[in-house]
């Protein structure tokens, strides 16, 4: 015990030593959370052209219409088509919509589906549900209906892989490029305790992370856990386990400090863009949702989102919690192994 607790102690001094590591730890959260959320309010405003070839009544109706509604930018009356088309041609609309006695034929800009997605509907929300049966919407575990909550989770869970991983991936191959390893290696310290000090003391400053984010975006943009916060430590705890292990894995395999960042950012990238930060499950083709079994930083979303927003306790998460302990166990003995051979 008090190897180990020393070898925590060495871990902190390190820490604190470094001046500038020491101010990424504290600074990465604030600046991250601090700037991407103010551009992801996930508001869209669309600029529309209505053509009419037959002078009909209603097109002064329909501008108007569109006019009122916040999620259009500009409504304009384009008496030629082929004009509304060449300005479409030059991004400057993003749908056009044909006016005639049989009917509307709406033109959209496909460059960014989501949006063109996005434009049809409240076009045909507009002017088409006049006659309907009015449906009310009600949004559950979003009730503000605020875009950027959504993300602010992503983006907790991108700080704490991007700091963890890296930390640890560095620490490591930084004592070995200066030859502490080799010379911890000569005395009466083993090398379980010295994995298992590393461990724990990554595993205070994931959970230092974590705490600092969440606080952040409780006072900044109001976000509120509906869970319970103990589960959501615990949650994140389980998520270290193949989180740190990972970076184990890459120092492992990594002679200097340079070929650990190629690696670190390569399977850092991979990682994060087959998760569910940047699009859904259900978006996916096959394969690539099915690479989310061996892929941490999806459970670490998918759990956290679940604990903030939907208020989940830990026997709702048992299936994740046990992948993401699998993994870690996975992760975790290889890189154990290969520092025993090395």
């Amino acid at each position: 015990m008090r190897l180990l607790i020393a070898t925590i102690y060495k871990e902190y001094l390190q820490l604190v030593r470094n001046k500038v590591l020491l101010f990424l730890v504290m600074a990465c959260p604030v600046i991250l959370l601090g700037i991407i959320p103010l551009s992801f309010d996930g508001s869209t405003r669309f600029r529309a052209a209505i053509c009419d070839s037959e002078g009909s009544y209603r097109v002064s109706e329909l501008v108007g219409e569109l006019s009122l509604n916040p999620l259009f930018e500009s409504v304009v009356f384009i008496p030629v088509p082929e004009e509304a088309e060449a300005q479409m041609d030059a991004g400057r609309l993003d749908l056009i919509i044909y006016s005639s006695s049989a009917g509307f034929q709406i033109i959209l800009d496909g460059t960014f589906p989501r949006r063109a997605l996005n434009a049809l509907h409240v076009t045909d929300k507009t002017l088409f549900e006049k006659n309907q049966v009015p449906v009310v919407f009600h949004t559950m575990f979003n009730s503000g209906r605020r875009y950027n909550h959504y993300s602010l989770i992503s983006l907790i869970v991108l700080v704490i892989t991007l700091v963890g991983t890296a930390l640890i991936t560095l620490n490591v191959v930084r004592e070995r490029e200066s030859g502490l390893e080799e010379q911890l290696r000569s005395t009466v310290l083993d090398r379980f305790v010295y994995f298992l000090g590393k461990f724990i003391f990554f595993v205070f400053i994931c959970l230092f992370e974590v705490v600092l984010c969440l606080l952040f975006c409780r006072l900044v943009y109001g976000l509120e856990n509906q869970g319970s916060f103990a589960n959501y430590l615990i949650v994140n705890v389980v998520f270290f386990f193949p989180l740190l292990g990972l970076g184990y894995v890459i120092a492992a395999f990594s002679r200097t400090q340079l070929q650990a960042v190629y690696m670190l950012t390569i399977v850092l990238i991979l990682l994060t863009m087959l998760c569910t930060m940047f699009t859904h499950l259900s978006s996916m083709p096959q394969w690539a949702a099915a690479t989310r079994f061996v892929n941490p930083v999806y459970y670490g979303i998918e759990s956290s989102r679940m604990v903030i927003f939907k208020g989940a306790t830990l026997t709702n998460l048992a299936p994740m919690l046990g992948w993401m302990l699998c993994l870690g166990v996975v992760l975790n003995a290889v890189a154990f192994i290969r520092f025993r051979k090395a």
